[in-house]
């Protein structure tokens, strides 16, 4: 199978996946108990309802409830047939035309562009650190597993993957916050994020990157090269290259998904307008076409990483692709 059939498959079954995905998280969003509107009932009755409040005023009130919540659904669209609603949002996705944000009137696709350029500020550099230092940290440990320099830097790695981030950040924020001299724009808002979320993939980068190179160290091959003089950096070299796959498969899964927690978490602590708070603020008040958008980038970089994933593994070893 060719590399242009596998990627055509794979676009295939993420468009697929994407629908799905975007289906889902619609109707769930539509379907589900209205809080903004009991928000809106609610700041009604506060406004409308006074002491000694008699039948005549509860009319009123009920009236000027529902005027508030016409208003609002109109304003929203949810007054039109749930197929409607949802195929002209699938179609505004499906085209890039995310229209505009239901909370704040700014156009989504901008909006959730440069989010995600927030983030990527501080996520990429943390996942390229990660790799490197988890990687030399599980190959180091596993070609030298009883020097206690391999022992001490494995257990200061795990210690630093159980430490929680949100309680690091938590507590800088605490320290510095009435401290003027000791606040740092550069610090909160690139300099901790990237250490923080560093240290929330090391320690599955250095297990996994430690376990399969065990799988390796004493085979044949590994042995022959020894044998003919290799040093430390080529045996590592070719250890690497067949514990490569599976690593792969930890890149563009398992961290995705630590990613999406982390970013949530850290962006809230240090008051980060990224992705994370983009999103969460979205869920709070039912932007649906910003949660669509979020959604869609989710899909993508999923998506994405998987091809690239699969791609590699052609390379790592061309007998995948036979």
């Amino acid at each position: 199978m060719n590399a242009l059939t596998i990627l055509a498959k794979r676009l295939a079954f993420g468009a697929a996946a994407a629908w799905g995905v975007l289906t889902a998280v619609f109707v769930i969003i539509d379907q589900s108990s209205d809080w903004v509107a009991a928000r809106v009932r609610g700041d009604v009755i506060r406004a409308t309802t006074g002491p000694g409040a008699g039948s005549a005023q509860d009319e009123e009130v009920q009236a000027a409830i529902s005027e508030a919540l016409a208003e609002y659904t109109a304003a929203r669209g949810l007054d039109q047939p749930f197929h409607q609603r949802y195929l002209g949002w699938m179609a505004d996705i499906v085209t890039l035309q995310w229209g505009e944000s239901l909370q704040t009137g700014e156009p989504v696709f901008p909006l959730v562009a440069a989010a995600v350029l927030r983030t990527a500020t501080y996520v990429v550099p943390a996942i390229v650190l990660a790799v490197a230092i988890g990687l030399l940290v599980g190959l180091y440990v596993a070609l030298f597993p009883d020097s206690r320099l391999a022992n001490g830097g494995r257990v200061a790695v795990y210690l630093c993957f159980g430490v929680p981030s949100f309680w690091i950040g938590g507590m800088y924020i605490g320290a510095v916050q009435d401290n003027v001299v000791a606040r740092n724009a550069l610090v909160t808002d690139h300099v901790l994020p990237v250490v923080l979320v560093t240290m929330t993939l090391l320690g599955g980068y250095v297990s996994y990157s430690r376990a399969h190179s065990l799988e390796h160290v004493a085979d044949e091959f590994v042995l022959l090269v020894r044998a003919k003089g290799a040093g430390p950096v080529r045996v590592a070299g070719h250890v690497m290259r067949n514990a490569a796959i599976p690593l792969f498969s930890m890149l563009f899964t398992e961290v995705l998904g630590l990613l999406v927690l982390s970013i949530f978490v850290i962006e809230m602590v240090f008051g980060i307008d990224g992705f994370g708070t983009t999103f969460f603020f979205a869920i709070d008040s039912r932007d649906i076409p910003v949660l669509m958008g979020g959604t869609m980038v989710i899909i993508v970089v999923g998506i994405l990483g998987n091809i690239i994933q699969d791609m590699s593994y052609r390379y790592l070893d061309p007998r995948v692709g036979e």
